[in-house]
């Protein structure tokens, strides 16, 4: 049987076709796959390229401690709840509590959390009422509740002013404290939640220290945390 010559060339331009489209693909895939490697590779590690401004940030503990502990973290994020059950606990008994330590909160919102900035400017606020780290506490503790219960109705549980709490965390000031913190971060290539930052306090008020990423367990934390202080110590 003859095949008619637009058929056939039909066929051949569609083969083409075919083969540049996969070709195409197959490019297109090699280049997303590269893109991401040198991302990866290229991921500059934290580092602190000038101290840390601590003025007016939420703390707990001492002023006068010799060792001062520097926490970026997101409400909304599971590894920072997991510090905060695990590793808190004993942080605050072992070493806050005894003037040891003071401990500093940062706020670094994800934004692929949705929650995340509403309950950091809520915590804030909840400080202007002297409860800041009630909230801190409770919004760990009912993250699982943050996208049905929401981060005012945990704060009503606190018995906060609603009020008062509602017109803080409409404030420009409120949201440029939390962006203040999250360009400090990135100043610093602090991208992950949690990141501690351990050291001593400036005549300024400013922080040097080491980095340390992840919510680590217990034993390893206090390792850092005992290091330092034994390095603070040292003649």
């Amino acid at each position: 049987m003859r095949i008619p010559h637009s058929s056939l060339l039909s066929g051949v331009l569609g083969f083409g076709v075919g083969i540049g489209l996969t070709l195409g693909a197959q490019a297109l895939l090699a280049y997303r796959e590269a893109s991401t490697s040198a991302t990866q590779i290229t991921r500059l590690n934290p580092s602190l390229s000038s101290p840390l401004l601590l003025e007016g940030e939420p703390s707990i503990g001492s002023p006068n401690a010799i060792l001062t502990i520097v926490e970026f973290s997101d409400f909304e994020c599971s590894y920072c709840k997991q510090f905060h059950e695990q590793v808190m606990p004993q942080l605050t008994s072992d070493y806050i509590n005894t003037g040891k330590v003071r401990f500093v909160h940062k706020d670094l919102p994800l934004p692929f959390h949705r929650q995340a900035i509403p309950a950091a400017a809520a915590s804030r606020c909840a400080g202007e009422q002297n409860q800041y780290w009630e909230m801190y506490g409770a919004l760990f503790d009912q993250q699982s509740c943050l996208n049905c219960k929401g981060v005012l109705g945990i704060a009503e549980e606190q018995k906060l002013d609603m009020t008062s709490l509602q017109e803080c965390m409409q404030r420009k000031s409120t949201i440029a404290l939390i962006n203040a913190n999250r360009s400090e971060a990135d100043l610093h290539n602090i991208r992950a939640t949690p990141t501690f930052v351990i050291g001593t306090m400036r005549t300024d008020g400013t922080l040097e220290g080491t980095i340390i990423e992840g919510a680590l367990p217990w034993a390893q934390f206090k390792n850092y945390v005992d290091q330092a202080l034994s390095k603070l110590k040292s003649p």
